[in-house]
């Protein structure tokens, strides 16, 4: 099949978020972030910043006029942070200029003191001091305590998977334009336009029907658009009613891969059992999600790991333990498989060390004669 934009893309005509002509009077916003990865805020001054040339506002967690706190799953993540900051490029401040040079002039000058907290990154960590996003669940099939001494072989390991960074190749970014009647569009790189249209609603205060959200084509996602792209769509949003004038904002690069989630790294640890004939008796596992600061997709994501977790093996006894563990981290969210490969990896690393200690690899390679 032809894709129906194949010759724009190709040719570079394409129109993305920003390159739509800008309406007349459109403002540029960018965002200030926590230096550091877990604190409390002591003092938040954006004065200077305000006191710049060209700069129009400045917005923080108190000049939200509706709902502060937003999530896809739970509502836990406040969109600015006020009170604790929980990982470095946590948003403080949207600052709001005439110019995008003058918005990043006046974001040099802003300052914030914050008094250092314990700061957790390991999801093992996290877990052994009971810092969960959600309780933990066990899933279990069959009874695995009762057959490991009928197993020629168990073999245990530890896995630590890291996680990838989307890099699309649109960065995030909104534009949010004014209309008549108090209402407002915004055109977002969202892959979610109808959970942003809700979210930026509650935000403003606002009913549902008075918030646009257009998104014509957008330079991927793979599920890092899917929650995300709202929290730049609802900043733009909120300065752009407050000033009456479009205001957008574009995260550049390192913003973007600062301020935003990733596919989820996870620790595992796991535990095979096998006759000497290869067939797998018993599967034991745990996924110690390495979910970030706030909820986002976390728990979905943790669900299909667990549906995932005996890959394509029918295995008579399993338990399965998985975490949500909350970490000084942006939070994670929504990558390609959604989950799927995590819990997928563990059982084919356990395979593949299990295969090891059974010298199935070197049988089947001299059988072959690949080797002498």
């Amino acid at each position: 099949m032809r894709h129906c934009d194949s010759e724009l893309h190709v040719t570079g005509r394409s129109e993305y978020t920003d390159d739509v002509a800008p309406p007349e009077g459109l403002l540029h916003g960018v965002v200030f972030g926590s230096p550091i990865a877990h604190g409390k805020i002591r003092k938040l001054d954006t004065s200077a910043a305000l006191a710049m040339d060209g700069v129009r506002g400045v917005y923080t967690y108190d000049d939200i006029p509706g709902e502060k706190i937003i999530g896809a799953i739970i509502q836990d993540e406040p969109l600015f942070a006020y009170d604790e900051v929980m990982y470095i490029g946590h948003p403080l401040a949207l600052i709001v200029a005439d110019t995008i040079e003058n918005a990043r002039k006046a974001l040099k000058v802003c300052q914030v003191e914050i008094d250092l907290l314990p700061i957790t990154v390991c999801p093992r960590e996290a877990y052994a001091a009971g810092d969960l996003l959600q309780p933990e669940r066990v899933f279990e099939k069959g009874d695995v305590e009762s057959v490991w001494d009928e197993c020629d072989f168990v073999v245990e390991g530890k896995i630590d998977l890291a996680g990838q960074d989307h890099t699309y190749l649109e960065t995030n970014r909104a534009r949010a334009v004014p209309m008549e009647d108090d209402q407002v569009k915004v055109y977002s790189s969202t892959q979610s336009p109808s959970a942003g249209q809700k979210t930026i609603a509650a935000v403003l205060g606002v009913p549902m029907h008075k918030v646009e959200v257009d998104v014509k084509r957008l330079g991927g996602g793979f599920g890092g658009k899917e929650d995300q792209a709202t929290h730049w769509a609802c900043m733009s949003a909120i300065a752009a009613v407050a000033l009456n004038r479009p205001v957008q904002i574009v995260l550049s690069r390192v913003e973007d891969m600062v301020m935003t989630g990733k596919r989820h790294p996870y620790k595992q640890d796991f535990k095979i059992g096998l006759t000497k004939e290869g067939k797998i008796l018993a599967f034991d596992v745990a996924h110690f999600q390495n979910s970030g600061a706030y909820m986002d997709l976390s728990a979905p994501v943790l669900e299909r790991t667990v549906l995932h977790a005996t890959n394509a093996y029918a295995i008579p006894h399993v338990k399965i333990l998985a975490v949500a563990c909350r970490t000084h981290l942006p939070p994670n969210t929504a990558y390609r498989g959604f989950g799927g490969p995590q819990g997928m990896f563990a059982l084919e690393v356990a395979i593949y060390k299990a295969a090891t200690a059974m010298d199935v690899r070197a049988d089947w390679i001299q059988s072959r004669n690949l080797i002498s």
